[in-house]
């Protein structure tokens, strides 16, 4: 996987990515979380979002997703 400036990620940055794309399609898809899952995931991808943007990736916006 590279990063828009052609950059290729590390396994470790990779796994952090990984990460935050998990949790977003948890909390599109999850309509069974009890409210502080929903809560807790949202910080989550909150925090997350700021490691994918400092790759230099499109992590997307985070109103999409509720947060």
């Amino acid at each position: 996987m590279k990063n828009a400036m052609g950059v290729e990620l590390s396994e470790s940055e990779r796994t952090l990515v990984e990460s935050y794309l998990g949790l977003v399609r948890v909390l599109k898809d999850g309509k069974d979380l009890a409210p502080f899952e929903r809560r807790n995931a949202m910080k989550a991808v909150a925090a997350l979002w700021q490691v994918v943007n400092g790759l230099d990736l499109d992590p997307g916006n985070l109103y999409e997703i509720g947060v």
